[in-house]
């Protein structure tokens, strides 16, 4: 299979996973805190923490694996957040469907993708959660958004509502509030704001610590983004 040495795609982001589609370039050995499914009509190798080659056209790779994808001219980069409750996407579960795919894990490691793929869907939310969920959004472009300050939109006690929004959300609080900064900001690059404007607009501090969050959570650098309406 021929080799790009340059990343260049689309990120699309939804409220727990995101997806990269295009082609898979130069990477260090890195880690991030999202859960990996890599796919690809080649074999696609993926070399681990103590340097073993592990090639095929599906690769789930563990949260917080050490890990280095080689290059591949097209793919598809799904990232889940590993502290989510419920199952996969529709989308995903099809793209899984008849794949033999090859677990990237380390010996002994609890398997979030084997505990996910077994999840249901989410139901519907609670009301008092749907409006504290309303009220981060609002809050996100001030900066710092606060357990308490989303609590007083649902009417419950601050320990009531820390339980009761990561059972309906399907993870904690401040996980929540991440994807929605990453999120609000892409659909502001998405829009044809600029990179500073996005984060601002997402409540980071500047486009350099948006772009490190990016690098965190998936890997990819900023730069090799293009951002999907």
């Amino acid at each position: 299979m021929p080799e790009t040495s340059n990343w260049n795609g689309r990120l699309r982001l939804g409220d727990y996973y995101a997806l990269w589609s295009g082609s898979v370039g130069d990477a260090a050995v890195h880690r991030h805190f999202a859960a990996q499914a890599v796919f690809c009509t080649e074999p696609l190798t993926v070399i681990d923490a103590d340097g073993a080659h592990r090639s095929g056209h599906c690769l789930l790779i563990e949260p917080d694996m050490v890990h280095r994808l080689l290059p591949a001219p097209a793919a598809e980069l799904w990232f889940a957040e590993p502290t989510t409750g419920f199952g996969p996407p529709v989308e995903l579960s099809s793209r899984l469907l008849g794949c033999d795919p090859v677990h990237v894990a380390k010996p002994g490691q609890p398997s979030f993708w084997k505990s996910w793929l077994t999840r249901g869907a989410r139901a519907p939310l609670d009301p008092r959660i749907t409006r504290a969920a309303a009220s981060i959004d609002r809050l996100i472009p001030m900066g710092s958004v606060r357990l308490a300050d989303a609590a007083e939109e649902s009417g419950l006690s601050l320990g009531r509502f820390r339980h009761l929004f990561a059972a309906e959300i399907g993870m904690p609080f401040q996980r929540y509030v991440l994807w929605r900064r990453l999120i609000i900001a892409f659909d502001a690059l998405g829009a044809r704001r600029s990179a500073t404007e996005a984060a601002h607009l997402a409540g980071f501090s500047d486009s350099p610590h948006f772009a490190r969050t990016i690098k965190a959570m998936f890997g990819i650098r900023a730069s090799d983004l293009l951002i999907e309406s």
